[in-house]
């Protein structure tokens, strides 16, 4: 078996544990190898092959991976979950609000909410339109808006 399909092998078992693995370090690994097969196919010498597998490997991983990595894991903008969903989040007051407490309807879930006092301390009535400013705990700070 010439150092070409040995090449060939690797690069191939490289790619296969790279789809299990999906952090393209193998992957890279994988295209090294690949790079090691040509040059053994253009005749160059085990050590020259190695070298250039090696390099281009080497590269990869230090270079092109972080890069890539940072494009492929970048989240949507519009992807925030949790507590970061709901800032922003409009909803109604079901009972008075006040900055000491009550009740609001957000995202068709019962919240406990209170005014955020850095906004306004103005109580508002049952049925107001409220948005969400911060989260504290499980009580929303919120402030009305208008209808």
């Amino acid at each position: 078996m010439t150092s070409t399909w040995i090449w060939l092998i690797l690069a191939i078992m490289a790619a296969g544990i790279e789809v299990f693995t999906s952090d393209l370090t193998f992957l890279l690994v994988a295209v090294g190898a690949l790079t090691a097969a040509a040059s053994s196919a253009l005749g160059a010498p085990t050590a020259l092959q190695v070298a250039v597998g090696a390099a281009v490997s080497l590269a990869g991983l230090i270079f092109v991976r972080p890069v890539a990595l940072r494009h492929l894991r970048r989240a949507p903008h519009d992807s925030r979950t949790g507590v970061d969903a709901l800032l922003g989040a409009t909803g109604r007051a079901l009972t008075e609000v006040t900055v000491d407490g009550g009740r609001m309807s957000l995202r068709g879930e019962t919240w406990s909410a209170r005014l955020d006092a850095d906004i306004t301390r103005v109580p508002v009535g049952p049925g107001s339109a409220l948005t969400v400013t911060r989260i504290d705990g499980a009580t929303a700070l919120v402030h009305p808006i208008d209808d």
